[in-house]
Parts: structure tokens; C-alpha cells; sequence
């Protein structure tokens, strides 16, 4: 059940979430990438960045109000709360929260965006809620899987499910359980392992976890 879910998931959300527009390159410069390579490494863009010959909507009129959250999400813009980024789509829906995870060097490797379910979904003897996505580099052993582990507690594993140009992609119903421990937790580390380094960890802030977890619909 969990795998046909799974399955269904990757086949029904875009693989590489469109909400965050240059999350990846805006805040790594050089983009993700897994240990030193002479080579540069490829930016992982996570948004559909407008085409050239598209005309760019005008620029709204200056004011000196600044918006709230929730008039920012519905205009599209994106939120930053605390460590983590919000950005919807048209009219304010398909929202997703995302976080770029460092390694202990401070070299961007990973990063995780959440997004809500529009329904609960049976998973087994759980209920989905969300969908966590986490986007790594090329270069990763994929029969490793992914580990999360927040403060310290219960080390929670998933597998990978594709790879793209851009990267590959761990994509995992979560419950409302694993919400709550995000909620309540101060850190959240992810680890994989690279073909040419072993195990890369990423630690990731859950500050501001809360308020943009609200936000998401």
C-alpha cells in the first residue's frame, strides 16, 4: 500500500517542486553539490524560471506597507520564517515550504520541501497528511536510501524513488505524528551516502517550522 501510494505520489506531483524559484542557487551561489569535483557543480533549480521571451508582469506600485504572510502567500510571493521559505501559486493554493541543508563544511548538499495534501490518505495503518520531498545531487547511492533524525530521537528512513537531470528525489507521505516532532523539534538531520564520499549530513534548522507549516494549503 505504502509503495502503490508512493508511486502515486511521484506520477502526481511535479518531480522537482515549481513554488520556490531559485531556492537552490539564491541561497548555495555555486548550487548543490556532494563533496569537491573539479568540475562545477550543476545548479539544482527548483522553480519554473520564466523564458526569455516571456513578457515579465509590470511591478506593482510602491507602497510603505509591508504585507502580511498570509497577503504575501496569496500574491505569490515567497515568506521567510525563520529558516524556512514559503511560496504559493496562483491565487495562494499549492503552497510548499522549503529549506536548503548544509553539510559540516557549510557546502549546500540537500534540500527538503514540504508540502500539504489537499485530502488525508490511508498509508497502511498511518494517515498522510503531507508530502516531504528532499532533493539531493546527482552521485548518490540510491540503494542507501535517506535517514532523518530530529534531536536525536528515532532515526526515520526512506528510499529514493527517481532521478532526474536536476537530481534524485526522496518523496514520503508523513503523518501528522512526524509534523508534530517537527514542530516540536529544534533540528532535523538528514543523511545519505555518496558514491565518491561515504556518508554527507545536513543539519537543518526547525525554527519558524511551525508558522510555515500553517501557512501551507
Amino acid at each position: 500500500m505504502k509503495l502503490r501510494l508512493a508511486l502515486l505520489l511521484v506520477a502526481t506531483l511535479p518531480i522537482l517542486p515549481g513554488l520556490l524559484p531559485g531556492t537552490a542557487s539564491a541561497q548555495s551561489g555555486g548550487g548543490l553539490k556532494l563533496g569537491p569535483s573539479e568540475e562545477p557543480a550543476g545548479k539544482l533549480d527548483l522553480g519554473a524560471a520564466p523564458a526569455a521571451d516571456q513578457e515579465a508582469p509590470p511591478a506593482p506600485p510602491p507602497t510603505d506597507v509591508t504585507p502580511a504572510a498570509s497577503d504575501a502567500t496569496r500574491t505569490g510571493e515567497r515568506v521567510r520564517n525563520g529558516a524556512w521559505e514559503v511560496a504559493c501559486g496562483s491565487e495562494g493554493v499549492n503552497c510548499a515550504m522549503a529549506q536548503i541543508g548544509n553539510d559540516k563544511s557549510g557546502t549546500p548538499v540537500l534540500e527538503m520541501v514540504i508540502r500539504k495534501l489537499e485530502e488525508p490518505l490511508e498509508v497502511g495503518e498511518r494517515t498522510a497528511i503531507a508530502v516531504l520531498d528532499v532533493i539531493t545531487p546527482l552521485g548518490v547511492v540510491l540503494t542507501e536510501g535517506l535517514s532523518v533524525t530530529i534531536d536525536n530521537g528515532r532515526v526515520e528512513s526512506a528510499p529514493f524513488q527517481i532521478c532526474t537531470e536536476q537530481g534524485c528525489l526522496v518523496r514520503e507521505p508523513i503523518d501528522s505524528d512526524l509534523v508534530s516532532r517537527f514542530k516540536r523539534g529544534n533540528n532535523a538531520v538528514i543523511s545519505v551516502v555518496a558514491a565518491n564520499q561515504g556518508e554527507v549530513s545536513a543539519s537543518l534548522s526547525l525554527s519558524g517550522f511551525t508558522k510555515s507549516y500553517d501557512m501551507l494549503k
